[in-house]
């Protein structure tokens, strides 16, 4: 992972589990206000064990329907609240100090995994869900199934509905564990720019240069054609003025003397 690029989580309230995590923290604070009915005259354990709790889940409900995809980070401060919560819880349940020291540091283990993570210095969701899964099947299994077995010493509704909102609390973080969604900063920022940035348009062919100029002679006009001349043939035999040779007169002389010729008489007549 590159360094420019920080890891942000984020949980989509439409999704299953983030469905499931609100349900089973309006289940938790609801168990846990009709659980702790009446124990209002120990102030301390009222503001610790019932005030804290309800406060806690109804809190990190309200992050994961209007933070889920933008400052779920803040959500670290109910889940404090919650450790607080769980820290007083082991104080003030337990006599002996090894368990009270595991509670503890189970406490501590799951703040700082939960806050490591929504702050995206851990780069995986997957340590959230082992970090509460196990816990919740370990009370459910271990806890809560033989205590109900137990017919001599059965469960009070206070007892039943504390533990149940316990539960409740528990699940709703291992939900919100499987329902974080990874997401780079540096790759998400890229996209929505690249998103806004408009669409590139092509790039326009560079104006050509103006041609130099080229000087065409003009067009000669074309000459009317002249207009044909018919030209009578004369053979030269009978015009010898255009013939090749030169023309030599020639005179002759007729030795018979010219004599007007007489009319003849009409033969009709003399017959």
């Amino acid at each position: 992972m590159k360094n420019s690029e920080k890891i942000k989580f984020w949980i989509d309230k439409t999704g299953f589990f983030a469905e499931c995590a609100m349900i089973f923290l309006i289940l938790a604070a609801v168990f846990r206000f009709f659980g702790c009915w009446g124990m209002w005259s120990d102030r301390v354990n009222y503001i610790m064990l019932t005030l804290l709790p309800i406060t806690c889940c109804v809190l990190l409900t309200l992050c994961v329907l209007f933070l889920g995809k933008k400052g779920f980070f803040l959500s670290f401060i109910p889940v404090l609240l919650g450790v607080v919560f769980f820290v007083y819880k082991a104080l003030s349940s337990y006599t002996t100090w090894v368990p009270i020291v595991l509670n503890v540091l189970l406490c501590m283990v799951a703040a700082v995994l939960y806050t490591a993570t929504v702050f995206g210095w851990i780069p995986t969701k997957w340590l959230l869900p082992p970090m509460f899964g196990l816990p919740f099947l370990y009370r459910l299994i271990v806890k809560d199934i033989p205590a109900l077995s137990n017919l001599e010493n059965p469960v009070t509704f206070a007892a039943g509905m504390q533990e149940m909102s316990i539960l409740g609390m528990l699940g709703a973080l291992f939900c919100i564990g499987m329902g974080l969604k990874k997401e780079a900063r540096g790759r998400a920022r890229k996209a929505a720019e690249e998103k806004q940035a408009p669409a590139p348009q092509p790039a326009e062919a560079p104006a050509a240069a103006p041609a130099a100029p080229v000087n065409v002679p003009a067009a000669e006009p074309i000459p009317a054609p002249a207009p044909s001349v018919q030209t009578a043939s004369v053979s030269t035999a009978e015009n010898p003025v255009l013939s090749d040779e030169p023309y030599t007169p020639v005179l002759t002389l007729n030795p018979e003397p010219w004599e007007p010729e007489s009319e003849k008489p009409d033969e009709d007549e003399d017959a």
